[in-house]
């Protein structure tokens, strides 16, 4: 249940996503459950290990989410080459999640434990991938031959051509230097990263909204840091998109530790995939998503910054998912948007059949 939410009126009729379940054989992307259980009999370094091997190609982006209501999860990725990623709790909670993108082509183990040695019980492993095709990708170095910014950082630029509602993930890797990321889109605000998951890669990973020259900037966290990269520009699919535009103030409740919200219900099927952004010039953005057998998702600000809020949402269940948009700081009043992307060949429809009823405040 969303934290201090009392029932209200909806200010959006339900939708209905009107495309078919994504197929891992023909689609882009592809989600995977696998139950399990910590126990005797498991190989054991301390703690229990479960290993799941994955055959995957290089442009893919793997998710994995272990969740577990008997131990503390604690979940590692590693690569055909040795090379690990390992989380522990994602997002301040008890949850583990690693989101990579693949550079070697082969078998790929997922290995499931425990934050603590000795741990036992039930879990869910949800592995999504997705693939993408690699646009472009440079081997850059940062060093005194580069432009230099007011702050000291040297840094190199590139210009892509992006389409509109075009996916795009842009990854920067540097094992020499903390990595940092900025992009220049064309109208609106920069969008720019430092740690994605991990010290050594600074990623982005956005919707253009526009057709055009995009500038991307590679560049270091700290000034003066020199060394190499690997800059790589990943393009998934083209988007739909259906755009909510809403206003919180005193008509609308609050929530208790936070501001006032409005709720938008939307129907999904099992395994359908969308991305629900939350933009304001004149609010720091919450977002929340409820939805079947106690689904619950939110976020604050994504990368770091205040304007925008984010979910990527691959539905575990059929049925109705509630959208809470909401103002971060209590008593905050302003304009925003809620954009609801959605995967494959068609669009969000409104379900016009579908009456809600006013609950009241």
């Amino acid at each position: 249940m969303i934290p201090g939410i009392s029932p209200i009126r909806f200010v959006s009729r339900l939708f209905s996503l009107a495309v078919g379940l994504l197929i891992a054989s023909v689609g882009f992307s592809q989600s995977m459950n696998f139950p399990g259980e910590l126990q005797p009999g498991d190989t054991k370094l301390g703690r229990y290990f479960d290993t799941y091997s994955l055959q995957l190609t290089a442009g893919e982006r793997i998710v994995a989410t272990l969740s577990s209501l008997d131990f503390d999860a604690y979940l590692i990725l590693e690569s055909p080459n040795g090379r690990e990623i390992e989380n522990d709790d994602y997002s301040d909670g008890s949850d583990a999640r690693i989101d990579a993108l693949i550079d070697v082509p082969g078998i790929w183990k997922v290995k499931v434990s425990s934050c603590e040695e000795g741990e036992q019980g039930e879990y869910l492993l949800t592995v999504v991938r997705e693939r993408l095709q690699e646009l472009e990708s440079h081997t850059g170095i940062l060093d005194e031959g580069d432009s230099v910014s007011v702050k000291g950082e040297y840094y190199d630029s590139y210009t892509v051509f992006l389409e509109r509602n075009q996916r795009v993930v842009i990854s920067m890797r540097s094992e020499q230097f903390d990595p940092f990321l900025v992009l220049r889109p064309l109208r609106g605000r920069r969008m720019l990263n430092d740690d994605y998951e991990v010290e050594t890669e600074s990623r982005l990973d956005f919707i253009a909204e526009a057709s055009g020259q995009y500038e991307i900037f590679a560049t270091s966290y700290s000034g003066g840091e020199q060394g190499e990269y690997l800059l790589r520009i990943l393009l998934g699919e083209r988007m739909n998109v259906q755009e909510i535009e809403g206003y919180l103030d005193f008509d609308d409740p609050e929530l208790e530790e936070y501001g006032f919200y409005e709720m938008h219900p939307l129907f999904l099927e099992q395994g359908q995939r969308i991305i629900l952004e939350m933009t304001s010039d004149e609010l720091d953005t919450l977002l929340m998503v409820e939805g079947p057998d106690g689904f619950y998702a939110e976020n604050d600000d994504y990368n770091e910054q205040t304007y925008i809020s984010r979910i990527e949402l691959f539905a575990p269940a059929e049925g109705e998912y509630i959208i809470t948009t909401a103002s971060y700081d209590a008593g905050a009043e302003g304009s925003y948007t809620l954009k609801i992307y959605s995967f494959g060949i068609g669009g969000l429809r409104l379900r016009n059949t579908h009456q809600l009823a006013f609950a009241g405040p």
